[in-house]
């Protein structure tokens, strides 16, 4: 249902609706927020990502609604870009899970509980460190924002099948690499 609600905010958001944007600011911001936080490790950086995701989606909106697909790859594509940029600007370092981040990743119901729970182990961490940015950020998208595949594939640029099986390879990668993830 959550498509539905998606696509009836950017109905009304090409309509001119500013309300519709606040909707859309109070639905999406947590979960871009989540996806800095975790993309980033800091906090303050995650606050200032997903604010200026926010302003800059409002200033595009007004210009090209009608060339935004889907609002909800739209906005990660915009929040992915400014991580770019931050990492661009700052040394690149590993990603440090702490009680913090744990606390604000887990959300009530998340089906994901699992791969949360092993967020917690440190060879996990390191070994999906180990993997190349652009896999690790697959994964991220895929297992912790819980984004399709079809999302996924629009924000990178790439074809839905190239992006179905570059994380099958890492799933793969990283079930050899750490036994503790379930085989099914």
């Amino acid at each position: 249902m959550e498509w539905l609600k998606e696509a009836g905010l950017l109905r009304r958001i090409r309509s001119g609706e500013e309300a519709a944007f606040v909707e859309t600011y109070e639905f999406f911001g947590p979960k871009i927020y989540r996806h800095a936080l975790f993309r980033t490790s800091s906090p303050e950086t995650a606050d200032d990502i997903m604010s200026e995701t926010f302003v800059r989606a409002w200033e595009t909106i007004r210009v090209k609604s009608a060339e935004i697909k889907k609002l909800r790859a739209f906005l990660y594509r915009i929040a992915d870009n400014l991580i770019i940029d931050h990492y661009r600007r700052n040394a690149r370092s590993a990603i440090a899970i702490s009680d913090e981040i744990e606390e604000t990743l887990r959300a009530p119901g998340d089906p994901h509980e699992e791969i949360d729970r092993l967020l917690k182990s440190e060879r996990l961490v390191h070994e999906l460190n180990s993997l190349r940015p652009e896999t690790r950020d697959l994964l991220i998208m895929r297992y912790v924002d819980d984004l399709s595949i079809e999302e996924i594939a629009v924000m990178t640029g790439k074809k839905k099948n190239a992006v179905y099986v570059a994380i099958h390879r890492a799933v793969k990668e990283l079930k050899l690499a750490c036994p503790a993830i379930p085989k099914n």
